[in-house]
Order: structure tokens, then sequence, then C-alpha cells
């Protein structure tokens, strides 16, 4: 189920950004001739959140007399500190407030309008206790970096030092709302200091690298970047982007959603097709969806089979399709994998099998599908803006029905 709760962190005093911005809390500095709260209120309401707690501290007046207590479909709450409680302990007190199971947390000064979705699919499918949104910077010195291992999961947090680009904390989460449970934190605390850095191998924190603008209002000098930063978001979610194409489709992997899923499948004598794609693909087809197959294929790198093996297979694949009614645009395949070959832009999770045919063919991201069975399928089609990804289970028909679902 989608994450409907929200916090966000705005409680701070903003002393490097008094000079620019006097006598307003950092959160409610005006951009555009707006609070910059409201565009990460609007945000927040884009993605779908029907509840936001705002965790308060200096001049918190300002900011509930603003925006009372709705806003754009929003419930707006409030947690107000008597006395500074650090960015872990306000955390933790907005937490005792909320009442969904897993809650988004936002920085009240950063504006990182990332996917939502993949910190969802992270969440969901590696058992996380908390996602956070990371960013990749050029000079890494004013914020330190963490690391990530191959899964995502964050095994070291970097002080802050002169040092070459890295990853950083993006100050977008989705965390449990039992987070500090056991931990023995009350009172006044830091949320990076105290919670993440110390319980990194302790708990399970996973990051998840987004591209999309970051923006960092702390000091004066990035807070004049806001009005450019902020409006370029404005446009994507008024639609106002010209030329945007029309075509709709829908994306299928190939092994265990297509076909059952076997080790390296390169002959048609084991390829068994999954009971219920055909019916499936079938009613998409006839409304109008191009049909199109991507698929990682890392025996090719291996040495398992060649090339000509996989075409073979998937012009009889295509055949087997158009029996049933059904014409395939196009199979898109990787032929990569890290270990033998390097890294690449087309294999799953990478999105770049589906971005080919997005320029290929014209299609609308946003209105097309995608079905999978595995979560790196889910992640390829966020990243590349599809609005439906579908997970179905790895037996059984194939059918739409209690499967995960990741909107764009």
């Amino acid at each position: 189920m989608a994450v409907r709760e929200a916090v966000v962190l705005a409680g701070g005093l903003g002393t490097r950004l008094q000079a620019a911005v006097p006598d307003l809390p950092k959160p409610m500095a005006p951009v555009a001739g707006r609070p910059f709260l409201e565009y990460l209120l609007d945000y927040l309401a884009s993605r779908g959140v029907r509840r936001t707690l705002l965790s308060l501290g200096y001049r918190h007046e300002v900011i509930v007399r603003h925006f009372g207590h709705r806003y754009r479909g929003m419930q707006l709450l409030y947690a107000v500190e008597e006395s500074p409680l650090g960015t872990g302990g306000g955390l933790a007190a907005a937490l005792e407030q909320c009442t969904a199971r897993r809650v988004f947390v936002l920085n009240g000064d950063t504006f990182f309008p990332v996917n939502l979705s993949l910190l969802e699919l992270y969440f969901t499918t590696r058992r996380a206790d908390l996602v956070m949104a990371l960013h990749a910077v050029a000079d890494s010195a004013r914020y330190g970096t963490l690391q990530p291992d191959e899964t995502g999961r964050i095994v070291r947090f970097a002080e802050k030092q002169e040092q070459d680009g890295g990853l950083i904390n993006g100050g977008v989460y989705l965390v449990r709302r039992s987070l500090f449970r056991g931990s023995g934190l009350a009172g006044a605390f830091s949320f990076e200091k105290d919670f993440l850095e110390p319980f990194t191998g302790r708990k399970r924190f996973f990051g998840v690298r987004a591209d999309a603008p970051f923006l960092d209002i702390g000091l004066p000098e990035s807070y004049r970047l806001a009005e450019t930063v902020t409006a370029a978001y404005q446009q994507t979610l008024s639609g106002t982007k010209s030329g945007r194409p029309a075509g709709k489709a829908l994306f299928l992997d190939r092994d265990g959603t297509i076909n059952v899923e076997k080790n390296y499948v390169f002959r048609k004598e084991d390829f068994v097709f999954r009971e219920g794609i055909f019916e499936l693909v079938r009613g998409y087809y006839r409304r109008g969806y191009r049909i199109f197959v991507i698929t990682n294929q890392a025996g090719i790198a291996r040495g398992m089979y060649t090339e000509e093996d996989f075409r073979v297979l998937t012009e009889w694949m295509a055949g087997q399709f158009r029996e049933q009614g059904i014409e395939i645009s196009a199979v898109y395949h990787c032929p990569h994998h890290p270990r033998f070959t390097g890294e690449c832009g087309c294999r799953k999770p990478q999105p770049g099998m589906i971005l080919e045919a997005v320029r290929q063919y014209g299609l609308d991201p946003g209105r097309c599908l995608l079905i999978g069975d595995k979560p790196g399928d889910a992640e390829a089609g966020l990243r590349a803006g599809i609005g439906r990804n579908y997970l179905v289970k790895e037996t059984g028909k194939v059918t739409l029905r209690n499967v995960t679902v990741y909107k764009s």
C-alpha cells in the first residue's frame, strides 16, 4: 500500500541564512514570492501524501498562521518543540503523532524531488528500517559522504572533509514509525550523528541514488539558486513542457514474466510460457498499447550462449505471440554483466532499454506500463518514468490481481 503520511523537519533556526532572510524560520524563506515550505508541500501533495506533520521550533507561530490545518487536500498537523530537540529529537516527537507504519521524512531546508516510489520499492524488497535518497555531488566537503554496498545497504558514513565527489544524504527518507524503538535515545539528539551513523551496522539502512535537482537553502549562496530550481520543478508539475510524446506501451520482462524462470534459457525446448501471459498482453494490445520486451541476458556475457542463439529464440517467441494475435514492436536485450563486460546503462535496474524504446518510438513514459517479476524490473521502470510498474508473483497465473504496484 502506498505511503500517505509524511513528516517535515521545519524547526531549524537558520543562523547562516539570517543575513539574507532575517526574522523568519528558515523554511519560510521566500522563493519567487512564496515560502520555501510551500514547494515541499506541493511536492508531497503531488506524490499522493494526504497527512503531513510539521516538526516546528523557532517562530513556529509564523508557519501555523500561514498554513493552518489544510493544504492542497493534505491534512496538516504540528509538533512544536518547547525547547530545541535537534533533528533526531524533533523527528522522534513527530513520529509519535503519526498513524501509518511507514512515514516519509523530509528536511525542511532542502529540496530534492525524488520519485518516492523508488524509496517504497527499496523499503519493501529489502525489509528496511530506513531508506534514504542519495545525491551524487562533485564536491562533498560540505556534506560528507556515505557508502552503500551492492544491495544499497549503507555500510559507512564519512565525516565532512576536503575530498572529491561522492554520494551524500539527500534529506528524503522512508522510515518505520517505530524507528527509534530500542535505541535508548531520548530528548534532544542529532538524527545524523547520534542515530544514523552509530546505528548503521545494527539496523537496516539503505540508500537509493536518485536523479533529481538538489537544493540546500542553508547558505545564502545556495539560497540564491532556489528560484531557478523550484521554477523548473513547478513547470514539470503543471505539465507545461512542450513536445510531449503521446505514444503508450506495455513493457514486459522476459524470464519469470513471459516464461517460467529457469537459469539462462536460450533454447525453445526450455522456454515455457507462463499461464495467463497471452490473455493479459492481448488485452493491452487491443487497447492500442505497443508491446516491448526488455530483458537482461547476462548469459551472453558469460559465454553460455551467443547473440545468434538469443536472436533465434526471440524470433520464435515473437512468432508465438503473433499466433495469439499480438505483435511485439521490439525486443531489447542487455548482453552485459559488470563482472565480465563492465558497467553499462542498459542492464536493469538501469533504465537504458526503456529509454531507448521511448526515444525510438515517441512514447510518453507516464502513459506506459511495465510488468516484471523482480525489484530490478520495477526500479528500471521508475527510473524511466513509467507510469505504473507491476511486480507479479513468481508462480501461478499471470494477472494484475494481487500484485505490487509502484507508480511514478
